[in-house]
């Protein structure tokens, strides 16, 4: 393909498109060029459409070996799973490299919105391939969130060297609210809405102030993070990695593969911070072909007949995923069903969940039992994370991209 390509020719792979028959393309392996001073480039030109993508706008990264640390955004879905091993078959060395997850719970006392096996199963990777797993959360998760009222809760990590909790630095709206609610008069719930109210699940929307779960719960987070702590403060390069990919969805297809990232504070703090999209070219099928090399067992959810490994409960489900978590969680699915009833508001932008349902069989596949069970139980370990035997497409491998903007 001759000459450089507009980000809008669209020549890449739908999701809905791809079959375990397509070619494979960029998912094949990289060469090693850690160290020889080779600077990437994007294979698409990023976007300079408006003042903030002028603004963000990255020609090319420096080379692997001049980041201090890399910051790889690991889910525990395949698409950044791909990313780690693309860093690895390029030669960057493991003891540059972080696992940040961010863990939508955020250790809510009584309610989940994410799979219960999540942050096991990163935990194992964590373990297996030998590298630092740092963890980030807003305080109670998403249901904190949703039925907030006043200021968001905190952010918080794990340092992977001590396992020491520690918090990001409170906003003053926080500390306001907090003294309110340590007060408890009769109009403190009037006087906490003038910093904050929530009560609505998140829209279907690419506009992320609606679509508030990615904003407050994995966004906000991961920048809180990166300017809290003390060896990001000055003097360091910061590469973060990210898994998105054009074919999932038609907002995803316009993102840019290189960007300087929001925390970027060159001139404050002295601290360079560049994103890089390593896949965002690659097909499903590509993705695929660097999980089946390196011989990894998928999170479990593709396994039981997921095609997309977001939030077990993602708003973007279809009748049939919703279906599915019906089955393996009733009582959760029951108290989502609750929440529409306490709210006011339903989970579908144009129905309530049953509704929402209608006749739609579960997706659930049977088939890999112990990826069911470890759905249901919550339980993954270290030597499961790579394959014995054969290297088998998952159940919810290309059943296209059921999803929404993101």
């Amino acid at each position: 393909m001759g000459g450089r390509l507009s980000l809008f020719e669209q020549d890449f792979i739908k999701d809905a498109d791809c079959t375990k028959d397509t070619p494979v393309i960029y998912g094949k392996e990289d060469a090693p060029i850690y160290g020889t001073g080779i600077k990437l480039k994007p294979r698409i030109p990023g976007r300079e459409d408006s003042e903030h993508m002028k603004k963000i706008y990255l020609k090319e990264l420096f080379p692997l070996e001049e980041y201090d640390f890399i910051a790889v955004l690991l889910s525990g879905g395949k698409d950044s799973i791909a990313c780690y091993y693309k860093l690895l078959e390029l030669g960057a060395p493991k003891e540059k490299i972080e696992f940040w997850h961010h863990d939508i719970d955020g250790g809510h006392p009584l309610r989940r919105m994410d799979w219960r096996c999540t942050k096991e199963y990163v935990k194992a990777f964590s373990e297996a391939e030998g590298v630092p797993l740092r963890v980030s959360w807003r305080v109670n998760g998403f249901f904190g969130e949703l039925y907030r009222i006043g200021a968001s809760e905190p952010v918080e990590w794990v340092e992977p060297d001590t396992g020491e909790i520690k918090q990001c630095r409170l906003s003053q709206n926080y500390i306001k609210c907090r003294e309110l609610k340590e007060k408890a008069t009769e109009q403190m719930e009037q006087e906490l809405k003038k910093y904050g109210y929530r009560m609505k699940f998140p829209a279907k929307s690419g506009d992320l102030s609606r679509r508030w779960c990615s904003a407050y719960l994995k966004i906000v987070v991961a920048d809180s993070v990166m300017s809290n702590l003390d060896k990001t403060r000055e003097n360091v390069k910061v590469l973060v990695v990210s898994g998105e990919r054009r074919g999932e969805s038609k907002g995803r297809s316009k993102y840019n593969e290189m960007e300087i990232h929001r925390t970027n504070a060159e001139k404050k703090a002295r601290r360079t911070v560049h994103q890089w999209r390593p896949v965002i070219d690659y097909s499903e099928k590509d993705v695929w072909e660097v999980l089946k090399r390196h011989n990894v067992n998928p999170h479990p959810c593709y396994r039981a007949g997921w095609n997309r490994c977001s939030c077990a409960m993602c708003i973007f489900s279809t009748p049939k995923l919703f279906a599915g978590i019906k089955e393996l969680y009733p009582e959760d699915f029951e108290l989502l069903k609750k929440d529409e009833e306490i709210l006011g508001f339903t989970l579908d932008n144009k129905c309530d969940l049953e509704t929402f349902i209608g006749g739609a069989k579960s997706c659930v596949y049977h088939g890999d039992k112990d990826a069911v069970k470890s759905l249901v139980t919550g339980s993954f370990s270290p030597d499961e994370i790579y394959v014995k035997g054969k290297w088998m497409y998952p159940a919810g491998a290309f059943h296209g991209a059921e999803g929404g903007p993101c």
